[in-house]
C-alpha cells in the first residue's frame, strides 16, 4: 500500500491529507489561533460555581474554559509573584481550594464544540512521540508490551515523571532519552513564558509535527508540503526520529496549481458531508451524525440472500474509511444486511481487523439480535469535521451582532443609563436560542460582566439579526 502525506499551507491554516493507493483516508485542518486538545494556558479564573463544584477560567478565547472537581487531579500549579506554586489538594469542594482573579496552569483536554467552552484539567501533560513527561509526578509508568530494565539509568530532574508509550516498542534508549532532553526542553520553555502575570497561550499543540506524524503507526512513502517552512520543521522532527523517512521528504514548488488538485484531493473532500455513499456493486450507504451519536445503514438492491455477507464486508471497508475521515465521535450505531447467526462472528473479526488502522480510542460491541454493531469512539482534535461547526457563515455572522448588541450594553450601563436595574432584549428566536445555549451562555457571561440578569425575549416577527433593548 502507498501512503501519502499532503501538507498544503494556506495564511494561518495548514490542510493536511493522507492518501492510501491514492484515495482520500484521513484530513484535518489545523487553525494557528484556534482551541485545541492539549494546549497549556496560564488562565485566570473569572467564577466558581457552587451548584457544579467546578469553575470556569478566561483563556483569553471567546469562550470561556470550564474546570470540573474531577478534572484537578491530585494537584494545581498557581502562579503569584513571578513564581509557580506546587498546590496539593485539599477537600473536595472548589470554593475551598479556589479564588477569583487566582492564576493556575491549565491543560485542555476537550476542544470547543458548538457553543461549548474548552474543557480543562489542572494534570498538565507534553506528549512525545514514544514518550509522555509529567511536571510535578515523580513515578514511571511503563507500558505493559515494553519492558525496560535499563530504567534506572533515565535522566529525569527531581520532581518529574514519565509515561512510555507502546509506541516506544523496539525504539533504543538512546532515542527515548534524546525525546526526555526535547520535553524538558519544551516545559522550561514553558516556564521562561510565564514572567508576566497575564492570560497566555504557553503552549501550543497544535504544531502539525506533533499531532500528525508523532501519533502515526505507519511509515509514509511520501511527504510533500507547499511550504518551505513547514518542510523544514518535518525534517527537524524526521532526523531526531525517523531517520529512514528523511528522504521521502519533498517540497513542491509549482505555484500554478494547487498541490490539493494535482493529488485530486478536492474531489475527493466533497464526500466528507454528503449524506449517501455509493458502491460499485450498487450497495449504498446512509450517515445519519449528530454531535454524539452517528447512525450509517447499509442498503443493497440484491434480493438474494446469500450475498448478504459480502455486501456487509464490502460495506464495512468503507464504513470505517468514513469513520475516520469525517471523525464521528460518541457512538456509532451500523444497521447490518440481515445476516444468519454463524456469519456475526466473521464480521466481528473483520471489523475489528480493519479498525486498527485508528489512531485514537475505541470499543466494538458484536453484531446484537438485532444486526446492529455498536462503536464507541474518541474524537480526534485536529480533524477538519471536528472544528467545522465554528466555520459555518451564519454563526460568524450571528456573533458579529452578538458583538453590537455587547457595545450597545457596555454604552448603557457604562453611563448608568438604567433605571430599575432591568434590561430587557428583544430578539428572533434562533439569536434568543443562540444567547441562552448552554450551561455558560451568553446571558450568563454578560450576568457576570455587567451583574445585571438580562431578560431576552423571542419576537417572531423580527428578523434574523434584528434587536431591540428596552431598560
Amino acid at each position: 500500500m502507498i501512503r501519502n502525506l499532503i501538507i498544503q499551507k494556506e495564511r494561518n491554516i495548514n490542510k493536511i491529507a493522507l492518501l492510501e493507493n491514492n484515495r482520500l483516508t484521513e484530513y484535518y485542518k489545523i487553525k494557528y489561533k484556534s482551541v485545541y486538545q492539549g494546549n497549556i494556558y496560564l488562565a485566570k479564573i473569572i467564577y466558581i460555581y457552587k451548584g457544579m463544584n467546578s469553575i470556569f477560567l478566561d483563556i483569553g478565547y471567546y469562550k470561556y474554559g470550564f474546570l470540573n472537581y474531577s478534572d484537578i487531579g491530585n494537584y494545581f500549579l498557581s502562579f503569584r509573584k513571578k513564581k509557580i506554586i506546587y498546590n496539593k489538594i485539599k477537600g473536595d469542594n472548589v470554593n475551598n481550594i479556589f479564588k477569583i482573579g487566582q492564576y493556575i496552569i491549565v491543560q485542555v483536554i476537550k476542544d470547543v464544540v458548538y457553543n461549548k467552552g474548552p474543557k480543562l484539567t489542572c494534570s498538565i501533560k507534553i506528549v512525545g512521540k514514544s514518550i509522555i513527561l509529567l511536571p510535578y509526578i515523580k513515578y514511571i509508568y511503563i507500558s505493559k508490551k515494553n519492558n525496560y530494565k535499563i530504567i534506572n539509568k533515565f535522566f529525569l530532574p527531581k520532581y518529574f515523571g514519565l509515561i512510555i508509550r507502546t509506541l516506544s516498542y523496539n525504539i533504543s534508549i538512546k532515542k527515548i532519552k534524546l525525546e526526555i532532553y526535547i520535553l524538558l526542553k519544551i516545559w522550561y520553555k514553558i516556564i521562561n513564558k510565564i514572567k508576566k502575570k497575564k492570560i497566555i497561550k504557553i503552549y501550543s499543540n497544535n504544531n502539525l509535527i506533533n499531532n500528525i506524524l508523532k501519533n502515526n503507526r505507519n511509515n509514509y512513502d511520501l511527504i510533500i508540503s507547499n511550504s518551505l517552512n513547514v518542510c523544514k520543521k518535518i525534517s527537524y522532527y524526521l532526523y531526531l526520529f525517523n531517520y529512514n523517512l528523511v528522504n521521502i521528504l519533498k517540497h513542491y514548488k509549482n505555484k500554478k496549481i494547487s498541490i490539493f488538485k494535482k493529488f485530486n484531493i478536492n474531489k475527493q473532500k466533497k464526500i466528507l458531508f454528503g449524506k449517501y455513499i455509493y458502491l460499485k456493486d450498487g450497495t449504498n450507504i446512509i450517515i445519519e451524525k449528530t454531535e454524539t451519536l452517528n447512525i450509517i445503514d447499509i442498503n443493497s438492491n440484491m434480493l438474494n440472500k446469500n450475498y448478504a455477507i459480502k455486501v456487509n464486508l464490502l460495506a464495512i471497508k468503507e464504513i470505517i474509511r468514513q469513520i475516520i475521515l469525517r471523525n464521528m465521535g460518541g457512538l456509532i450505531i451500523i444497521d447490518l444486511i440481515d445476516i444468519k447467526n454463524n456469519n456475526k462472528e466473521l464480521i466481528y473479526k473483520y471489523i475489528k481487523k480493519k479498525m486498527r488502522i485508528d489512531n485514537v480510542k475505541y470499543k466494538i460491541l458484536p453484531p446484537s439480535e438485532f444486526n446492529l454493531i455498536q462503536i464507541s469512539r474518541e474524537k480526534n482534535y485536529n480533524s477538519v469535521i471536528n472544528n467545522s461547526y465554528n466555520n459555518y457563515n451564519y454563526l460568524i455572522d450571528i456573533r458579529k451582532y452578538i458583538n453590537k448588541i455587547e457595545k450597545t450594553l457596555n454604552y448603557i450601563i457604562s453611563n448608568k443609563i438604567i433605571i430599575n436595574k432591568k434590561i430587557y432584549l428583544y430578539v428572533n428566536p434562533i439569536l434568543s436560542s443562540f444567547l441562552k445555549y448552554g450551561i455558560y451562555s451568553y446571558r450568563f457571561k454578560w450576568y457576570l460582566n455587567y451583574k445585571i440578569w438580562i431578560l431576552i425575549y423571542p419576537i417572531y416577527n423580527f428578523k434574523i439579526f434584528e434587536y431591540k433593548i428596552k431598560f
